[in-house]
């Protein structure tokens, strides 16, 4: 039986590395993306290779209409979502004295409303078929990083790890939700970091280097596996021994 695993932020990054572990392994993939068509039609194109049908849907996941509309869409290509990754997000920097209301909302929007409202509309199915994989991508910025210029990022972040714990309550049995804290990736971000930042964050990594976003994909694909099915409500570092020298 083919499985589908529905995955935001999709179109780069993690989320794109995601996507194309879960279809080497033989998932379905839904594609979710926010503004690079480009992108997630290229994404789209790679995990087709692998043999598995892929489809990209364009959605806005700070507003509830377009996650309504999202899910409608997906269940008109598929059967079934048997796997959510909450992987979309980004961060908003700027002075203390900077921060409003309005920006705490939208973090807020993106990286635990969404979370939540998705896992509302897609978890009755998975229950009704007694089985479903909530993975939810947090960050070490919740746990063990704390920067004042994203509190508003940071806060959202630590969110979702007690959202991830009480989605493992309200699912149980058969659902699990677990959740993924992620820390320094080597991306496009890190190549353009300010001289002398990047030797002193590779300074308190035990491994030494950047991580991969393959390696935070294969580890939700392993969330996501039978082998992980007594995983439930777990929160796991794939930070490469952050702050551990």
């Amino acid at each position: 039986m083919s499985r589908t695993a529905m995955i935001t932020g999709a179109s780069r990054g993690m989320g794109k590395a995601e996507a194309i572990e879960f279809a080497k392994a033989g998932y379905n993939v839904i594609i979710v993306y926010a503004k690079e068509d480009e992108k997630a039609l290229e994404t789209k194109k790679q995990c087709e290779a692998f043999g598995v049908k892929a489809i990209a849907l364009k959605a806005d996941l700070r507003k509830k209409e377009a996650i309504e509309a999202l899910v409608t869409k997906a269940f008109e290509n598929f059967d079934s979502v048997d796997v959510l990754v909450n992987n979309a997000g980004y961060a908003l920097y700027g002075d203390v004295k900077d921060k409003t209301i309005e920006g705490f909302d939208e973090m807020m929007r993106v990286h635990l409303y969404a979370p939540f409202y998705l896992a509302k509309l897609l978890a009755p199915k998975m229950m009704e078929r007694k089985f479903g994989r909530i993975i939810n991508i947090s960050s070490i910025d919740a746990t063990k990083t704390y920067n004042a210029e994203s509190m508003e990022y940071d806060a959202a972040k630590a969110a979702i790890i007690n959202l991830t714990k009480n989605m493992s309550l309200a699912y149980a049995p058969y659902v699990n939700a677990n959740c993924i804290c992620p820390g320094w990736m080597h991306t496009d971000m890190t190549d353009s970091n300010p001289e002398g930042l990047n030797e002193y964050i590779l300074g308190r990594i035990s491994k030494g280097r950047f991580g991969r976003p393959e390696e935070v994909a294969k580890t939700a694909l392993f969330l996501a596996s039978e082998d992980a099915e007594y995983i439930d409500g777990a929160i796991i570092d794939v930070d490469g021994g952050y702050k551990l020298v």
